[in-house]
């Protein structure tokens, strides 16, 4: 007589509770995570939300020029520059000597507050015809992102042309580098203390002997002094491009979200300081003479 066959070692005996298969082993794998790291804050586009367009101010909506009376200085205005200067003369004669250490030291701690104070600023870059764009930068933002952000705001044809920002009158804020002229080498030594003058070099255009306010490179908006607010005006190469009659080439998505530009704020005007006015050849009576003559009677 034959004896069965034993069971295989894996199965189970009949009427017994089956052994659950064990989790299959999660594969490890090498790829980077889905999550990128902390990228720096992107440059504002055209379609961001605190972009804004404003149209060329109307003839009729310009303020009106105030009459002559208003640019006479009145006491309060001579007492006020008075003080300033006063002021100023005692911070500079009273101020200690510093060294250049000590001098970049307070230099740091002022733009330190100046970067807690006002974290981001305001640019508003005016085309010729009067056509502002508005957004906002990080106050440690260098000018390039500025012109990236105006160039990816333009019309294909003209985001191809270079331009520049200015302020008037004359100071320049170059995207790049200026190229400076090579030193020539005199002879006599005597040419070698020439003194040339500082953020004049060579400009393109009519404004050639203009002030750079920036050399191109890694200045921050705060140090460019344009902060927390400042207009940009486009100068362009094209001189055609600059004439008040040639319309802002910007996107059409652009100008169908202009919008009129906002009233000035208007300032409340001081108290008028009432002046003291004599008649023509009247001479005040010393309180003395007064007093004797109030004796007498």
């Amino acid at each position: 007589m034959s004896t069965p066959p034993p069971p295989p070692p894996d199965s189970a005996p009949s009427g017994a509770a089956p052994i659950p298969a064990s989790p299959p082993t999660p594969q490890v794998t090498s790829q980077a995570s889905a999550t990128p790291p902390d990228a720096p804050a992107s440059v504002p586009t055209a379609s961001s939300s605190n972009v804004q367009v404003f149209r060329p101010a109307d003839a009729s909506s310009k303020p009106e020029e105030p009459d002559a009376s208003f640019y006479e200085p009145t006491i309060s205005d001579v007492q006020d520059y008075h003080s300033m200067i006063l002021g100023r003369s005692k911070q500079l004669n009273e101020a200690p000597l510093l060294t250049a250490k000590h001098r970049d030291a307070e230099r740091a701690a002022a733009e330190k507050r100046k970067a807690e104070k006002w974290p981001n600023a305001t640019i508003r870059v005016k085309f010729s015809d009067g056509t502002q764009i508005q957004s906002v930068f990080p106050s440690s933002s260098a000018i390039q992102p500025v012109y990236a952000f105006v160039r990816e705001s333009l019309s294909p044809d003209a985001a191809t042309k270079p331009f520049t920002f200015y302020q008037p009158p004359r100071t320049t804020f170059p995207e790049r580098p200026v190229p400076q002229p090579p030193v020539p080498k005199h002879i006599n030594p005597a040419m070698r203390s020439r003194v040339v003058q500082s953020h004049n070099g060579p400009q393109r255009g009519p404004n050639a002997a203009g002030i750079q306010g920036g050399s191109g490179g890694k200045e921050s908006l705060s140090e460019l002094e344009l902060v927390p607010q400042s207009v940009l005006l486009v100068r362009w190469e094209d001189a055609a491009m600059n004439s008040s009659d040639y319309p802002a080439p910007l996107k059409d998505e652009l100008r169908a979200k202009a919008a009129p530009l906002p009233p000035p704020a208007v300032k409340e005007a001081p108290e008028p300081v009432k002046k003291l006015t004599r008649k023509a050849g009247e001479v005040k009576m010393p309180k003395w003479l007064q007093k004797g003559l109030l004796k007498k009677k």
